[in-house]
């Protein structure tokens, strides 16, 4: 059985330049459609309730969950606890941006159940926040996190960007200080990455922005490792942080390759084997689920080979490595002439039983994974 469960929220106030996760601007959809859409959740649900059970995290992504009334939000939660049941102690996530919640909000929320945010602060520029299209000021990330302290919450995980158009490492240093200020108890930092299909990816293809330098990209990347150890954070993946105790239990059981539910529309799912999708499309989500049928959109079983190449692409994005004493065929991974030619070069290494990325490989981390596979 699954323990471990993802809620897609598509809502979103607007479609930042640079996402490409399955959403919907909420003044497209009117406020019908948030109610809809609950309810088509709570209908999956029960139709999956024989997948998962007691519930080690429950994560509410997006899109904005905070889009979504309390009285929704304690809903699906509702259905969790009647589909699923949630263990005792279990880690429950939303994803909040900033200008979307209130003290008044937070506090409900975490009488619902919820005991950890996520906060989208992305940057504390003004302009860098314009040039990713953000629809949040400054100051609304100092107010989210300050309503969210009052509010009680004791797990407050912040996510900031690199590399943005027009970043330097000034910039990015202030952003990381400004926000370390805030004494968060978990931060990820993020390479801005841009997508085929998003609008900053058509930006720049037009020569409106221009993103930093590689160089400089690298810079800034060591300049956080080196700002978070510096405040007591342990880098625990390649872009995650955290006070001992605080690490994301939902997201280490993605790179520990560890079984999961999705649901709602696009969501994606992990179990017995195959890798699944649900349809990407609210309209014919809701339809599907209306219709008492799975809303699955695509199907993949993983296969031997997909089993090992997952295992060293997530495995290795954990500062710990992977433990080869959890890989099937360990003498194929050793006798790698990449890895021997890996080690020789500073990049990964072999200690406690573990294969793992060095400080100077954690920067090239995805050639490092690249050639490991070509020579398997």
């Amino acid at each position: 059985m699954v323990h471990y469960l993802y809620i897609h929220i598509p809502f979103c106030i607007a479609k930042c330049d640079y996402c490409d996760f399955y959403s919907v601007p909420l003044g497209r959809s009117g406020t019908e459609e948030p109610r809809k859409y609950v309810d088509a959740l709570l209908k999956e649900m029960d139709l999956r309730r024989d997948i998962a059970v007691n519930l080690r995290t429950v994560y509410l992504g997006g899109g904005t969950p905070t889009l979504l009334s309390v009285e929704q939000v304690a809903a699906i939660l509702s259905g969790v606890r009647e589909s699923f049941s949630i263990a005792s102690g279990a880690e429950i996530t939303i994803e909040a941006n900033p200008g979307t919640v209130s003290e008044r909000q937070l506090a409900a929320l975490r009488e619902t159940g919820i005991n950890r945010v996520s906060i989208g602060m992305q940057s504390l520029s003004g302009q860098e926040l314009c040039n990713l299209g953000r629809s949040h000021t400054v100051e609304d990330s100092f107010a989210a996190v300050s309503a969210a302290r009052k509010a009680g919450f004791d797990n407050i995980s912040l996510d900031l960007i690199y590399g943005i158009p027009g970043q330097n490492m000034d910039i990015w240093k202030n952003t990381m200080s400004r926000a370390l200020e805030l004494f968060p108890e978990h931060v990820s930092a993020y390479e801005l990455t841009p997508e085929e299909g998003t609008l900053l990816h058509a930006k720049l293809a037009r020569g409106v922005y221009a993103l930093p330098d590689e160089s400089v990209v690298i810079e800034m990347y060591y300049a956080a490792i080196k700002k978070m150890k510096a405040h007591g954070y342990l880098q625990y993946e390649i872009s995650n942080f955290a006070k001992r105790g605080y690490e994301s239990v939902h997201n280490l059981n993605y790179w520990d390759r560890g079984e999961y539910l999705g649901i709602g529309a696009g969501s994606h799912s992990f179990f017995k084997g195959k890798r699944t999708g649900n349809i990407p499309d609210l309209a014919r989500y809701m339809e599907s689920i209306n219709s008492s049928v799975m809303p699955v959109d695509e199907e993949i079983d993983v296969t031997e080979q997909d089993e090992f190449s997952e295992m060293i692409f997530l495995g290795l994005r954990k500062t710990e490595g992977i433990d080869l004493r959890l890989v099937p065929d360990k003498e194929r991974l050793l006798k790698n002439k990449a890895v021997h030619s890996l080690r020789r070069h500073g990049l990964i290494e072999i200690e406690d039983r573990h294969l793992r990325l060095t400080g100077k490989g954690l920067v090239m981390s995805t050639e490092v994974m690249v050639q490991i596979l070509s020579e398997t």
